[in-house]
């Protein structure tokens, strides 16, 4: 009996692959570089997406996501990647299915060195469920970086904090700064202190600098001040 029941599990098991199989049909493989880090977008919600660029485009697309595959934050990929598509595809779902083969490649992001000595200006500080903060508010708050240390000028008060790095990860250590009381912005510079204390990954782009915590979510933004 239990013979039995073992061939006919295994029939079923069979005749569910041959069925999906059958909905799919295979197009082509190619190879994609991701981004270290997700991207919004937006299927029946909002979401967060994978972020690529085919080796033959010129732009980057974005997918939900690659059978087989999970992001590390941090990390530039070269994938091999099998594109399929359904027959009949569903219509609150996406036409194409996405299928790892092979990962070719994965490379810490960044190197230290192009971030070090240059004064970087706040221009977006993930405050959720608040108000907007002010544009101008937010270029009084600087940071840079040498060889030791984060540091720059906040809300209110002056701070630095020590690192180190492995890989793609930055560790801080505790944020120390000067003990000026200036009542409106407190409460801002606390939250920047906060969002500073989770940097993980730090990424240039362009003349950007972004920080990300250890999910991948971007928490500071910063543009570069020329001299």
């Amino acid at each position: 009996m239990k013979k039995l029941l073992s061939i006919i599990c295994l029939l079923g098991t069979m005749y569910a692959a041959c069925a999906q199989e059958a909905t799919i049909q295979h197009l082509r493989k190619e190879l994609w570089n991701v981004m270290p880090f997700k991207t919004s977008c937006y299927g029946m919600i909002p979401m967060q997406c994978l972020e690529y660029k085919k080796l033959d485009a010129k732009e980057t697309a974005t997918c939900f996501g690659i059978k087989g595959f999970t992001l590390e934050p941090g990390y530039q990929y070269l994938l091999s990647v099998q594109v399929d598509s359904f027959i009949h595809p569903p219509s609150d779902g996406s036409l194409y299915v996405y299928r790892l083969l092979k990962i070719v490649s994965k490379k810490p992001v960044i190197s230290s060195a192009i971030v070090k000595n240059k004064t970087w200006v706040l221009v977006n500080m993930w405050h959720a469920e608040r108000a907007p903060i002010d544009e101008a508010l937010m270029k009084k708050v600087s940071l840079q970086i040498n060889s030791k240390q984060f540091f720059g000028t906040s809300f209110c008060n002056n701070y630095a904090a020590s690192y180190a790095t492995k890989a793609a990860r930055w560790y801080l250590t505790a944020i120390a700064g000067t003990k000026r009381f200036c009542d409106q912005h407190m409460e801002l510079e606390q939250r920047y202190f906060e969002l500073l204390q989770t940097v993980t990954f730090v990424v240039t782009e362009k003349n950007k600098l972004k920080l990300y915590n250890q999910a991948g979510d971007l928490i500071l933004e910063y543009l570069e001040q020329k001299k």
